[in-house]
This record gives C-alpha cells, sequence and structure tokens, in this order.
C-alpha cells in the first residue's frame, strides 16, 4: 500500500475542461479522447514522471441508478465484441483474458459516446454501472508497468438521449469534489514540483 503523505502520483484525464484547478496537486496529462490517444499519453507518461501511482479522474454516464463522484472498482472494455469467433463481448480474442468479477463501481470504457446503454451495451455479461472512453486502456497501461492505478469518474449523464447536452453542461462541476478527494486522501504529489 503506498502511503499518501509520500505520494509520486499523476493525474491522467481526457480533457482539460474536466480539471479546472487541480493542477496544484500533481501534474495532469490530457490524454485527449479514446482508449488509443489515453494509452499513449500515459505510457509516455509514465516513462517522463516514474509516478508510484496514476488517478484518473474524469467523466462518465451513469447506466445505473449513480450520481456524483464515485471510485471505480473494476474496468471491463465494452466495445470489444468478437462473439463471431465465440468470444464474449468485452474480452480481446487469443489472449487469456476473462470477463472480471464486478465489485463495487464497475465501469466500461469504449470508443463511442453512449446515449442508449440498453442498446450499446448489448451482450455484455457483466453489469455496468458507468461508461467513459479512457479508463480501461488507463489501468491496462499501468498494470503493464507495474503501477498502482486509482480511478474516480464523476457522473454527468445517463447514457441517454440528453446525454449530450446534460454532458456540456455538467462536465466540470466535479473537479471541486475531486479536488477535495486529493486533499483529504492525498495531499500534494511528490511530483508537483516536476
Amino acid at each position: 500500500m503506498i502511503s499518501p503523505s509520500s505520494t509520486r502520483y499523476l493525474i491522467v484525464a481526457a480533457l482539460e475542461v474536466e480539471t479546472p484547478h487541480l493542477e496544484q496537486f500533481a501534474p495532469i496529462v490530457h490524454t485527449g479522447v479514446g482508449k488509443l490517444n489515453a494509452a499513449i499519453q500515459l505510457f509516455e507518461a509514465l516513462l517522463f514522471y516514474k509516478p508510484d501511482l496514476v488517478i484518473n479522474y474524469g467523466t462518465a454516464g451513469a447506466v445505473s441508478h449513480q450520481s456524483g463522484l464515485l471510485k471505480v472498482d473494476t474496468f471491463i472494455q465494452r466495445d470489444m465484441d468478437v462473439r463471431g469467433l465465440g468470444v464474449p463481448r468485452g474480452l480481446t480474442p487469443f489472449t487469456d483474458e476473462k470477463l472480471p468479477e464486478a465489485k463495487g463501481i464497475v465501469l466500461a470504457s469504449g470508443d463511442s459516446f453512449v446515449t442508449n446503454a440498453k442498446q450499446q451495451l448489448e451482450g455484455l455479461k457483466i453489469a455496468v454501472d458507468l461508461i467513459d472512453m479512457e479508463a480501461f486502456a488507463l489501468h491496462k497501461v499501468c498494470q503493464h508497468h507495474q503501477t498502482a492505478f486509482e480511478c474516480y469518474k464523476y457522473v454527468t449523464d445517463n447514457t441517454d438521449d440528453e446525454a449530450s447536452s446534460d454532458w456540456e453542461n455538467n462536465v466540470a462541476k466535479g473537479a471541486d469534489l475531486f479536488a477535495e478527494q486529493l486533499k483529504q486522501v492525498y495531499g500534494l504529489s511528490l511530483l508537483a514540483k516536476i
């Protein structure tokens, strides 16, 4: 377990609009939208900063009745769909991957903005709470580098017909809640001076 008072942590988010005033706590890597951008940017940041911990903060749409700022426990890749080869949705073929057990808040990442969760998650055999577009890739990169990873998401929308306008109206609202979490749990990163 990493001691928060002596942690070299890095914040990773997709967009600057999600992270107003958070640079006072730690360096922030803005990856851009999507799993590929997230993976590339975080991979390079890990080589540069060599953090002990990566904290992903960003926005998410709710599939279950969730709201506010939530810490994510389980990550899946919702848009990997190779059922045509007999591989369950969410799993990469020709690997030893298995769908994780749904523990705590389950977040499903994919390269699409979800406006109809029932339709867009069809065939996924795990109960999903939240939807985003980067966290699964960030989690995998941290696993590859054996770097601790934690993830917080602020719910901006309900993955329905209003999702786009709700996201635009709420995208920056969770930053203050996340800043409080940083103050209470993590303090200032030892990387803040880099």
